[in-house]
C-alpha cells in the first residue's frame, strides 16, 4: 500500500482511512517511512514523487531527440 502514503504527501490527498488490521490510516505509511529515512514534506506537487528519476527521464528525452534513430 505504499501508494496510498505517496498519496498522503501530495498538495490533494484523499482520505486517509484504510481497513488493514495493522493499521488504520495511510499516514501511518508515511510515518513508517520517516523513520526510515527523515522528514517527508507534506502538499507537493505530482512530480515530487518522481525525486531524481525525472531530471533522469528529461536528460534521456533530450538526447533521444538529437540520435538519429
Amino acid at each position: 500500500m505504499c501508494g496510498r502514503g505517496i498519496d498522503q504527501v501530495l498538495a490533494h490527498p484523499c482520505s486517509p482511512e484504510i481497513y488493514e488490521h495493522y493499521v488504520r490510516s495511510a499516514e501511518g505509511y508515511v510515518l513508517l517511512a520517516e523513520q526510515a529515512n527523515g522528514p517527508i514534506p507534506r502538499r507537493n506537487g505530482s512530480s515530487y514523487v518522481w525525486g531524481a528519476a525525472l531530471g533522469q527521464l528529461e536528460r534521456m528525452r533530450g538526447s533521444s531527440i538529437s540520435k538519429p534513430l
